[in-house]
């Protein structure tokens, strides 16, 4: 399993009064499971799977697998999870700032032999949108997958 980390773009940081804010603004209720749950996501380097995310909270016997991927489709419906897609036959989670929910959207790329997943700081679409909105489609959203091998890998 890869090493979770907690340096990069995608991370937020959250102190318990900001998490606990989200609690109360988006009317969750406050659990330890879904606090760690929060916490891991808010610091976490790269979108998490629900097996890294189980293997990393239920190592201390603190939830169950059913209890991650219900707090992960609550926290999701609640526009503070994405889920993302990486060409890996699962989905990975990231959390969403509520600060930062309007400046968000950036994709990533993985290595498909190590799993490194790097983020891609900007998504310039600007030619599709142009042509989708010329196509009358409006309220659009986009999913990329991006894999290579990394910098390690290729030599």
């Amino acid at each position: 399993m890869r090493k979770i980390n907690s340096k990069n773009n995608c991370s937020h940081h959250l102190s318990i009064e900001e998490m606990d804010s989200i609690f109360v603004k988006y009317k969750i209720n406050r659990t330890k499971p879904k606090l760690e749950i929060i916490k891991m996501l808010s610091k976490a380097k790269n979108p998490l799977s629900i097996a890294e995310i189980h293997h990393e909270i239920g190592a201390s016997k603190l939830c169950d697998i059913s209890t991650v991927f219900r707090t992960i489709t609550q926290l999701k419906e609640k526009g503070l999870v994405k889920e993302i897609g990486m060409a890996e036959n699962f989905f990975r989670y990231e959390f969403i700032s509520p600060k930062e929910k309007k400046d968000h959207h950036h994709h990533h790329v993985r290595c498909r032999i190590c799993g490194l997943i790097k983020a891609l700081p900007f998504c310039k679409l600007d030619i599709f949108e142009k042509m989708l909105k010329k196509l009358k489609f409006t309220q659009m959203d986009h999913h990329l997958e991006f894999t290579g091998l990394c910098e390690k890998c290729s030599v």
